[in-house]
């Protein structure tokens, strides 16, 4: 077959295209550090790329929900500590106070002390975050949530809690509203709220109030609560809410009276008249707990005022206690739902790690092969160095060189 001059040029030219078009992808594709340039180049690898970025994306995501929720709890874990320490030192004042008969110089200093660490319990409860945000609003994160009153302290938040995802299928909650914190704080101890009465002229003052036998005290609970008045000598009737006599008795030696697997014991004799009460646990916020205290020293230290006061803060001290207990069953909880998400988060960039390296085999830019990459570049540029060599040499071919 005769091949002409021009066929020969077109030939050698087209040929020398090629081989620089591959070697001009192979520099593209190791410049882009990636061998799936286009679609084109492999429809099946581009689809799996979408798939497998889309999953990257949403697991970043998560990583970035887990960091903001682990910095809200943290954040959230520092304000419940100071709120702790600041009932800590109003229940040692509480304590000192109960703990024997003040001038009046304690007394004012202690007032002073607990009008002070109410104050900073409020300044705690209304704190904002960074912008600007109540922490213990609830949803109402742009109302200040406790506001003081002629009443008293009044909560104007929510009872919403906010929540973060933190992964595909677990929400956590990272805050707590002030109303659960602060303002519906069970009183009494273990379910069970005993008051003396402030009216109450006799020496009785209130030292224990037990459930002894539960399940009675389950079966009667509903129907209190229940008041123990006493009479002349030592004679005592019981009453339910309605008022109709459900026991009678007589103080022995002891100063106990039991009723219904409920044992309620104090201390000095309580006069003809005197009235004390037991029945379910109530709540009360721990605002109202400290006025209860303020108010109950800055009674006079003279006659029944004294017996008064002192029952007074028996209710304190139990109030107080459960507020305590409120933080730091919050604090309890925080602890878990960090684990949780320490453990999500390492279980996040495991995850991660492992679509990236996905991604890397996928699209080809992974070491191996960018390896085999380098490698074709080599052999693509020295494949058309060798071809434009090729064709320079036989286009000087000429019949006259041989003349």
């Amino acid at each position: 077959m005769r091949v002409s001059t021009n066929q020969f040029y077109d030939s050698s030219i087209r040929a020398i295209n090629s081989q620089q078009s591959a070697l001009m992808q192979v520099s593209q594709q190791l410049s882009a550090q990636r061998k799936l340039l286009t679609p084109s180049d492999d429809p099946v690898a581009a689809s799996r790329e979408v798939a497998l970025e889309a999953t990257r994306q949403a697991n970043e995501q998560m990583l970035r929900n887990q960091a903001d929720a682990k910095g809200m709890l943290e954040a959230t874990e520092n304000y419940l500590v100071e709120a702790g320490n600041t009932l800590q030192a109003a229940l040692a004042r509480i304590v000192q106070a109960g703990g024997g008969t003040l001038n009046e110089q304690d007394r004012q200093s202690i007032l002073a002390d607990l009008r002070a660490l109410r104050d900073q319990l409020l300044s705690v409860a209304n704190t904002q975050d960074e912008n600007g945000n109540y922490i213990f609003a609830g949803y109402k994160r742009d109302n200040l949530p406790f506001v003081r009153t002629a009443a008293g302290v009044v909560y104007q938040g929510d009872s919403g809690v906010r929540q973060s995802q933190i992964g595909p299928n677990r929400v956590i909650d990272v805050s707590f509203s002030g109303h659960y914190l602060f303002g519906d704080i069970p009183t009494g101890q273990n379910g069970l709220e005993v008051k003396a009465d402030g009216a109450n002229t006799g020496s009785a003052t209130l030292s224990a109030g037990v459930i002894k036998d539960r399940q009675a005290w389950n079966a009667a609970a509903p129907f209190g609560p229940y008041t123990i008045e006493f009479g002349a000598d030592g004679a005592y009737t019981i009453t339910d809410r309605d008022g109709a006599e459900v026991g009678t008795g007589l103080l022995g030696d002891g100063q106990v009276v039991e009723m219904a697997g409920i044992q309620v014991s104090f201390n000095g004799r309580p006069a003809q008249g005197d009235r004390i009460t037991f029945g379910p646990a109530s709540s009360q916020s721990v605002f109202d707990t400290l006025d209860q205290a303020i108010a109950a020293l800055g009674l006079p230290d003279t006659g029944h005022e004294s017996t008064a006061r002192t029952n007074a803060l028996y209710e304190v001290n139990l109030n107080l206690n459960a507020a305590l207990n409120r933080l730091l069953e919050a604090r309890s909880s925080i602890g878990s739902r960090l684990n949780e998400i320490e453990a999500a988060t390492t279980a996040g960039e495991a995850r991660g790690d492992q679509v990236t390296e996905e991604i890397s085999r996928v699209v080809g830019s992974d070491i191996e092969t960018m390896t085999e990459l380098t490698g074709e570049l080599a052999k693509r540029t020295y494949t058309v160095q060798a071809a434009q060599q090729t064709y320079t040499q036989i286009a000087r071919l000429s019949i006259f060189n041989y003349l």
